[in-house]
This record gives structure tokens, sequence and C-alpha cells, in this order.
């Protein structure tokens, strides 16, 4: 079942002395409703926000969001990801005669 347009069931109203259809009929409406969110069908949405996102992949799960400038980045799995990149180099002397 998709993600699309999901919207969580409505309940049935307790009755004052139990009654085994009604609670079938939650068990039921329960049921569907996680299935729904337990579904590996991708979620499809109209909007979504990204707050304080990683700015590394480094040391985080597969499948995790992270950002790299403005671009928008995703683990994946056997792909090194660096914590922090740093570098010097030397390559001898240069002169300039004018």
């Amino acid at each position: 079942m998709a993600m699309q347009k999901f919207r969580a069931p409505a309940l049935p109203l307790a009755t004052p002395e139990y009654d085994q259809q009604q609670l079938s009929q939650l068990i039921g409406v329960l049921r569907l409703y996680f299935t729904q969110l337990d579904s590996n069908v991708p979620l499809q949405a109209d909007g979504i926000r990204l707050l304080n996102l990683p700015t590394s992949g480094y040391n985080l799960p597969d499948g995790t969001v992270f950002q790299v400038g403005e671009d928008l980045r995703i683990v994946v799995p056997y792909i090194s990801y660096l914590y922090g990149v740093s570098a010097t180099a030397s390559v001898g002397t240069v002169t300039v005669t004018v």
C-alpha cells in the first residue's frame, strides 16, 4: 500500500460493554494502519523540509541523507566517506626574472 495521500484510519468508538465484533473491528483498523506504516512502497510527498543535516557521510548508516555545500547526497554501501579533509603540498622553489 502506498504512502501517497496516507491518512490514519478512523478508530471505532468504544461501547460501554465488551463487544467481540467491535474489538475485532478495532484490531482490523489497527492492522491496516500498521501495514501502511510498514509499507516498502516509496514515500511520495508534496513538500519536505530537511533541517540540520550532517555535512559528511562519515560513520552514518546506509541511506542517510547528508549535505555537502548546496548538494544533497545519500550514504551508499561500500563507499568511504571522509570526516574532514586537509592537505598541504610543496613543489620546490620558483624564481621569476623580469
